[in-house]
């Protein structure tokens, strides 16, 4: 007989998308499955939405904490030997769980298996795959992960007592707690792969990665208390991770200079120690120096011819491009 698979799907203010989520679980050719949703506060149709499914789907409200509260939750009712996450404007494809759960199934040493996944943009059209952005590794994979995340959420599979065992998502982190989540997995056991694209990640104007400033703040605070979240590292380890902390702050002192703080800017960059990539100081040095010379109205205007971001490839107005300096 099959494992009981545990789907959890998260939502806030989700009506635009979530019944597409929830159709691709129902859909799935697998079985058995529990659909547990937890919905975080929505204050639109999302409700009338979650309670036209009715018994096929389990359904907690809770008043808005954020998405890793809202897994968390979920998750204490699982009763599945493996448990799924997917975020209600993301789908999967129908054979999601057939092709993941013999692989997580057939080797216990594994804990978490992951897929990559197509790139959908709000109309629910491929633009590509995740793959072409990111580099996948199994196995071992701690170290490569201190490089940045690329385990998608949408594909991830993993051993419900694994996930409860390490204590859930952290719900203090807004952007990146499956990151973070992933570190600790990754500390613990073994991870599986699947080249196979079996899910869809949608690019809209409300998805948190837009928000890349606040996100990379976090990616820093997740670093600075890494020993604290997975216990001492090797000195390579923490080689990596200084790095990584470096490059960041460069990263930080660009973007702030784009937006038009040069102060901000400034004080990334003093924060940005001997690892950091130089071009990507000297960028935002001249930026600076360039927004400090010239007018307000022509320093707008050079902001404004600047690039946007992209994300996968996907041009939306991103948030942190919105906000003032």
């Amino acid at each position: 007989m099959n494992p009981l698979v545990s789907v959890i799907v998260p939502t806030f203010d989700g009506e635009q998308f979530v019944r597409e989520t929830l159709e691709s679980v129902l859909a799935q050719d697998y079985s058995p499955i529990e659909v547990i949703v937890c919905d975080d506060g929505s204050r639109d149709g999302t409700l009338g939405i979650l309670e036209s499914y009715g018994s096929r789907l389990s359904v907690v409200r809770q008043k808005n904490q954020g998405v890793a509260a809202a897994r968390n939750r979920a998750a204490q009712d699982a009763r599945g030997e493996f448990i799924a996450f997917l975020d209600h404007d993301d789908v999967w494809e129908p054979n999601m769980l057939t092709t993941l759960v013999p692989l997580l199934a057939a080797r216990p040493e594994v804990g978490l298996v992951y897929a990559d996944a197509w790139i959908i943009d709000a109309q629910s059209e491929r633009r590509g795959r995740r793959g072409t952005f990111l580099k996948y590794a199994e196995g071992d994979i701690f170290e490569p992960l201190l490089h940045g995340n690329f385990v998608p959420v949408e594909t991830t599979l993993m051993r419900t007592a694994l996930f409860r065992d390490l204590g859930g998502c952290d719900p203090s982190l807004r952007y990146l707690e499956d990151f973070e989540l992933c570190l600790r997995i990754a500390r613990h056991t073994t991870v599986g792969f699947c080249a196979e694209p079996l899910a869809r990640y949608r690019i809209h104007e409300r998805n948190l990665s837009h928000e890349l400033e606040p996100m990379l703040v976090e990616w820093l605070r997740v670093l600075d208390t890494l020993e604290e979240r997975v216990g001492a590292l090797a000195p390579a380890h923490k080689r990596v991770v200084q790095g990584e902390r470096d490059r960041l702050c460069a990263d930080l002192a660009w973007r702030a200079a784009r937006r038009g703080n040069v102060a901000g800017s400034a004080a990334w960059a003093r924060q940005a120690g001997v690892l950091a990539p130089r071009g990507k100081l000297f960028q935002a040095l001249v930026l600076r120096s360039a927004l400090r010379g010239l007018p307000q109205g022509l320093g707008r205007a050079l902001l404004k011819r600047l690039p946007r971001r992209k994300l996968y490839g996907v041009q939306v107005a991103a948030q942190d491009e919105r906000r003032p300096g």
